[in-house]
């Protein structure tokens, strides 16, 4: 099942089923988004899908609405991992090699968007770079989860490209993760939520990232260091995990900043994301200087 976020001509967000061309839009009597349906008891949150699955192939045209992130909003910041693709490891002069457990950081909230317009001002950052990743959105939470819980927490998945400002994360003496990471914008997520029935084997699906139809990435997710089960446990040790939480896994190989000479995005610049099973992100780079 897909689940989006959209919205439609003259309208505010809403949210939906899609079947092939079309969606079936929640109404009224359906939570008001998709980050709330989240939050319900499995058993309800099962029925509102059903009876929206039932009428899917009735609702308005896919091509009539303007997507947002599935979860355009999330409550709390949005988990991500780095260093956790042996290619990307390689790769990467900050890398001394495969982290012995993940290594965690979160991106703010301000930084999810939709497919689309991305705005970036140079003031901030002239080293902008893609990073394609499986994103997990989780359907339920707890700490201490093992891996058997935390792969039955997995509601499913969707796109990010976690894009990155290099000169603030790497580029200043103290680095700035956080800052690097966490421009308005810079995570876009989508185009839809894909229930993780749809993607059983979640460790080998393939991503791939072109820029102006280029290929930059394409590896797999049998490339991780650590699983989508392993990442989940380990940061339930520390942290108590919510319905609607959202995880960015890493990134394989081919990013901007380890290429010879190093590569970033400008205005202008289509790029579009893609995980096996989901559908393609596509975002532009637009000049946001103020």
């Amino acid at each position: 099942m897909h689940l989006l976020s959209f919205r439609l001509p003259g309208s505010g967000p809403a949210w939906g089923v899609r079947d092939g061309g079309r969606v079936a839009v929640a109404g009224d009597t359906a939570p008001p988004d998709v980050a709330t349906l989240l939050e319900l008891p499995a058993a309800e949150r099962d029925a509102v899908l059903a009876a929206l699955a039932a009428r899917a192939g009735d609702g308005v045209a896919l091509d009539e609405v303007e997507l947002l992130a599935p979860i355009p909003r999330p409550r709390r910041n949005v988990f991500a991992v780095g260093a956790n693709y042996r290619g990307h490891v390689e790769e990467s002069e900050h890398s001394a090699g495969p982290p012995a457990s993940p290594i965690f950081f979160t991106k703010a909230t301000t930084t999810v968007t939709g497919p689309g317009p991305v705005a970036v001002d140079a003031g901030l950052t002239t080293r902008v770079d893609w990073e394609v990743e499986l994103a997990v959105v989780l359907g339920s939470g707890g700490r201490h989860l093992s891996r058997e819980d935390a792969a039955d927490a997995v509601f499913g998945y969707t796109t990010a490209n976690d894009l990155s400002a290099r000169d603030q994360q790497h580029g200043r003496p103290e680095g700035q993760w956080f800052l690097g990471k966490s421009l308005d914008g810079f995570c876009p997520l989508g185009p839809w939520l894909v229930t993780k029935d749809e993607l059983p084997d979640p460790g080998a699906l393939r991503l791939t990232l072109t820029v102006n139809g280029v290929v930059k990435q394409d590896s797999t997710t049998a490339d991780m260091v650590f699983d989508v089960p392993a990442l989940l446990a380990e940061l339930s040790r520390f942290v108590t995990l919510h319905p609607g939480d959202v995880l960015l896994t890493g990134t394989p190989s081919g990013v901007g900043d380890a290429r010879t000479p190093p590569e970033y995005l400008v205005p202008g610049d289509e790029v579009v994301a893609q995980v096996e099973g989901i559908g393609p992100l596509a975002t532009t780079i637009v000049d946001g200087a103020r």
